[in-house]
């Protein structure tokens, strides 16, 4: 299902709920879900940037119980971990993206930004970034920005 299908399954179930009482019923089952991993997670994605973690979360972890190795999941689910501050919460997930796949260069730089976030292990922070750094790729600009706060980070310390 395309993410605008997803969408569009989404708002009528939404509508559904709403009608809901004025029919009388209190609720509905939904019997099968006809979503992917992929879906949940592009849900996900939607709740996420709509500031609603917690259903974000939901999606993710939906999406990571189909298909447990899906690295980009995992990432975006550390994502909403930092968004509430929750380092160390963030950096397991990130840990857990780079076991699926050593070369997630977002899962890199992300555990990057934990590890600094929480003042610990900078050096292995400045290698994933150098590392982010150089894989390049379309976000190339945000891994040397991390990179440079990392290495301020450990300048601090000195």
């Amino acid at each position: 299902m395309s993410p605008r299908g997803t969408i569009s399954l989404v708002l009528a179930t939404l509508a559904l709920a709403a009608l809901a009482p004025l029919t009388g019923c209190s609720h509905f089952v939904v019997l099968h879900d006809p979503l992917t991993a992929s879906e949940h997670n592009d849900l996900g994605v939607v709740y996420e940037s709509a500031g609603q973690f917690d259903l974000a979360t939901g999606e993710y972890r939906h999406a990571l119980r189909l298909d447990p190795h899906q690295p980009r999941v995992r990432v975006n689910l550390g994502n909403v971990e930092a968004a509430r501050g929750r380092w160390r919460v963030a950096e397991r997930c990130f840990r857990r993206a780079l076991s699926d796949s050593t070369t997630d260069v977002d899962a890199m730089n992300n555990l990057a930004v934990a590890l600094l976030r929480q003042d610990r292990h900078l050096e292995e922070a400045r290698a994933l970034a150098e590392r982010a750094v150089a894989a390049g790729g379309g976000r190339d600009s945000i891994y040397r920005a991390t990179l440079a706060e990392v290495k301020s980070g450990q300048q601090r310390r000195q």
